[in-house]
């Protein structure tokens, strides 16, 4: 069995750390990685990777762990994302058509008026939230209003499921289309 030789500073340094070889923290201050410069030091993160407090061109600062800086998998506070999807929204065709169009952006109390009321081109059964089970082999009636599925129950048959779907926009999307109507009306007399 070979015995390697250990400098009395680096056995110390590995007894005082209970046994565990450290690595000795690089330090990032003033180094820029991407849109963000270093600030200084903020600690550990919970896999002992060091976390730096960072600000980010467009202003905003943010933390962000060592590794993540140096392989350059964050390179903003989130702004680049944004603009990244920005840009690609703007350069898709399909939604192109629909920006400008305020009728696209209904929004009564957080609910989306076209989206809820708009049928979609993959839709087989003719019918608004209506769509056919193939693993239950039965008809399925959805509506998801502010955030949640008011509706959402399975049918033998289709009229069942259309039946259920008018009764729930009846009951939560009439409603609203009612007062956005009123409130649409009122602000073309102003």
């Amino acid at each position: 069995m070979a015995i390697r030789s250990i400098e009395s500073n680096s056995l110390s340094a590995f007894l005082s750390n209970g046994g565990i070889s450290m690595q000795k923290r690089i330090d990032l201050a003033n180094q820029t990685f991407g849109r963000l410069t270093v600030i200084s030091f903020f600690g550990s993160s919970s896999n002992g990777n060091a976390l730096w407090l960072c600000q980010c061109q467009c202003g905003n600062k943010c933390i962000v762990d060592s590794q993540r800086l140096q392989k350059g998998f964050t390179r903003s506070c989130g702004c680049l994302r944004s603009e990244i999807s920005r840009s690609n929204i703007k350069a898709n065709n399909q939604t192109k058509k629909y920006m400008g169009n305020p009728k696209n952006f209904q929004l009564i109390d957080r609910t989306n008026l076209v989206a809820s009321t708009l049928k979609r081109s993959n839709n087989k059964s003719g019918v608004i939230g209506v769509s056919w089970d193939k693993t239950a082999q039965k008809w399925v009636a959805r509506l998801y209003f502010q955030g949640h599925l008011v509706l959402n129950h399975v049918y033998v048959h289709m009229e069942d499921a259309i039946a259920a779907r008018k009764a729930a926009e009846k009951r939560y999307i009439v409603p609203l289309q009612k007062q956005y109507n009123q409130t649409h009306q009122k602000n073309q007399l102003n």
